[in-house]
């Protein structure tokens, strides 16, 4: 992989990464803050919603780094090394994280008294939007891990041909 490829997808995962800090200390609170003064009965829900924004585009982040890792070794020619796994373990941690926050959400949602301007059709956006994210990080963390076997091995193949040589 070209060295100028592997920077600029670095750079990009960095600038996810720093986009994701901004969200969590001045995009989530403000937006939070701006739906309660539009409609003073969110303030009820204002925490778990805050927390759960901000705790997801954390898993996010911890993800951009694990893919970070991943492209400065796919870099270096070290994919094929145990250290890799490592990197893939931190992935999956990331997905299932944000799967449990997901979830969380979706439980909360279905259970809470969540107060609507109009017709509701907000809360249900949230709730259904919370279960199929819910079921699409799981199957991605599947996926991962799936991927995650592959590689363990392919590694360990490796060790044994550069045994036989």
């Amino acid at each position: 992989m070209s060295r100028v490829v592997v920077f600029f997808l670095q750079a990009l995962l960095a600038v996810a990464v720093l986009g994701g800090l901004f969200a969590q200390v001045a995009v989530i609170p403000a937006t939070a803050a701006n739906e309660v003064d539009l409609f003073p009965p969110y303030e009820a829900v204002r925490v778990p919603f805050v927390a759960s924004a901000i705790i997801f585009v954390a898993c996010l982040q911890v993800l951009a780094v694990a893919l970070g890792g991943m492209l400065h070794r796919a870099a270096e020619g070290t994919v094929f090394e145990s250290g890799s796994l490592t990197w893939t373990s931190v992935a999956i941690g990331a997905i299932a994280a944000g799967a449990a926050v997901l979830a969380w959400l979706f439980v909360y949602v279905t259970f809470a008294e969540i107060p609507s301007p109009a017709d509701g059709m907000e809360v249900l956006g949230l709730w259904m939007g919370s279960a199929v994210g819910t079921i699409a990080a799981i199957g991605v963390a599947l996926l991962v891990v799936v991927g995650r076997q592959w590689l363990g091995r392919a590694i360990a193949q490796r060790a044994e041909l550069e045994q036989v040589v």
